[in-house]
């Protein structure tokens, strides 16, 4: 695949999806949730969506995936969709030469779907859309030092379970070194947790630390799953 502007910053691609709010591509697709700061492969073949991805490569690089009500509906010109979505830049593309693509998709922000612009001439679908900021209790991000805790050790520990190849350890490298809440939660989410319905509550959550609770949960979950630890004493 080839790269596009992989240097900008977080920031610049917020201004940037600030700027498309009143007018953004949405890729409707069944059970698929992308998270902030995630990167997300996808491959289009629908006629429509290669016309959008074709659109957002020589524009601003930007598009939302959505989350469709029911996968049976996903054939529907307008079929419903959630109305929370991930905005995203495409970080990296490959055209195939029958006008197929395979694109990288790489998460900014929460974006609400708030209303389809009809009559564009275009045949794919596009909203205007609110960005959407996570929430802090009282006391912002150091308030939930506990929760970072929690979710670093709980990861850690599902490292030294797994073997090697599942990524496991890289997860809880990167869980390490990033003291954001909002941000370790997507990134644990993103790796973890695999159930679209889970996923897409988590997106939905804006409360951070109810997010994480989630996210903690999942983890948790699949630490009962992981073999114990060789040497470790067995009930």
């Amino acid at each position: 695949m080839s790269g596009r502007s992989e240097s900008l910053a977080a920031e610049s691609l917020r201004e940037l999806l600030g700027g498309a709010a009143g007018a953004l591509k949405v890729f409707p697709l069944p059970g698929a949730v992308v998270f902030p700061g995630t990167p997300a492969p996808f491959h289009v073949f629908e006629p429509r969506y290669r016309a959008m991805t074709a659109d957002a490569l020589s524009g601003d690089g930007l598009m939302a995936i959505a989350t469709l009500r029911s996968p049976d509906q996903a054939a529907l010109e307008r079929a419903p969709v959630h109305p929370v979505a991930c905005a995203g830049f495409l970080e990296a593309d490959e055209r195939l030469d029958d006008g197929r693509f395979n694109i990288l998709l790489r998460g900014i922000a929460r974006v609400r779907l708030l209303e389809e612009l009809l009559g564009t001439g275009r045949p794919y679908r596009e909203f205007r859309v609110e960005i959407l900021e996570d929430v802090y209790p009282a006391g912002g991000p150091p308030a939930l030092a506990s929760e970072v805790e929690t979710l670093e050790q709980c990861v850690l520990e599902l490292a030294r379970r797994l073997p090697v190849e599942s990524g496991a350890s890289d997860l809880a490298d990167g869980v390490a070194r990033m003291r954001v809440p909002a941000r370790m939660a997507d990134l644990v989410a993103a790796a973890v947790v695999g159930d679209g319905g889970t996923r897409l509550r988590i997106l939905e959550e804006l409360d951070v630390r109810r997010r994480m609770e989630l996210v903690v949960g999942e983890v948790a979950s699949a630490l009962l799953k992981a073999p114990p630890r060789e040497g470790a004493p067995s009930a």
